[in-house]
């Protein structure tokens, strides 16, 4: 009789976590989704959005998988600048020509934001690099 062995490890290894394009797209749609509830009720960015994009940071780099590390580190900046060119058109100024208006949006949005910008890129690109050197 031929007895045929199994082994207990013979299933297929997954990969857990988003790829790049689903890592992109999920930091962009909860950037916007965080600055709507910002932006509503003031028609001013504040804190909630800016707090928002960093703990969007993290969690992008705590799921992306292994292959596709670096859309966590693009994903702060793209998801900041895509949210501010959808939800932050509630913020633009009233003065000026429409061009002038939408640059001033842009730049004041980019440039008072910054900080926390810079700061949720960093964490992703320091979390990206723990979890790659694991």
């Amino acid at each position: 009789m031929a007895q045929t062995q199994t082994t207990e490890n013979s299933a297929p290894a997954t990969r857990t976590g988003l790829n790049y394009t689903r890592t992109l797209l999920v930091s962009v749609l909860l950037t916007v989704f965080v600055m709507t509830l910002d932006v509503v009720p003031d028609k001013a960015i504040d804190y909630v959005a800016p707090a928002g994009l960093v703990l969007i940071a993290l969690l992008g780099a705590l799921t992306v998988t292994r292959g596709n590390f670096l859309a966590a580190v693009w994903a702060p900046i793209l998801s900041w600048f895509i949210a501010l060119i959808t939800v932050g058109q509630l913020t633009r100024p009233t003065a000026g020509s429409n061009k002038e208006r939408e640059l001033i949006l842009i730049l004041h949005g980019l440039a008072d934001h910054a900080w926390w910008i810079l700061g949720a890129t960093a964490l992703a690109a320091v979390v990206v690099f723990i979890r790659r050197s694991r």
